[in-house]
């Protein structure tokens, strides 16, 4: 049995924080792509969306796919992608299947958010 994916949007002082919870299936990418118009931009012209993956147990390659579709949305609308919560596991497979081109992988939201406050104070 699935644990249905659920995904919600918090903004935050320089990046778009999304939260997801629950298995990356093909049920996901509804979710996540239904959420806003991510091809049109983040909220206030910020520049990053961080992805928190520290609820996501389960990935699969439809989440995979989701994932990237999502990710290159941002790429596409100018604005980059990093991840935090990402096991060992889905890390090894993100870089396989080349996400990691497109997504940052950090250990925290704390160091995403130190990494992205030195690029924006150079």
């Amino acid at each position: 049995m699935h644990n249905e994916c659920k995904a919600t949007i918090r903004e935050e002082g320089i990046y778009t924080l999304l939260v997801i919870e629950g298995d990356l299936t093909k049920q996901a990418e509804d979710v996540l792509l239904g959420l806003r118009p991510w091809q049109d931009g983040l909220e206030g012209g910020k520049s990053a969306l961080v992805l928190d993956f520290t609820g996501v147990p389960y990935i699969n390659s439809a989440g995979i796919a989701a994932l990237i579709r999502l990710v290159r949305l941002g790429r596409k609308a100018g604005y980059r992608s990093y991840a935090f919560g990402v096991s060992g596991h889905y890390q090894k497979l993100f870089r396989m299947v080349g996400l990691t081109e497109y997504m940052a992988i950090y250990q925290s939201e704390h160091a995403v958010a130190e990494r992205l406050e030195q690029e924006s104070n150079p």
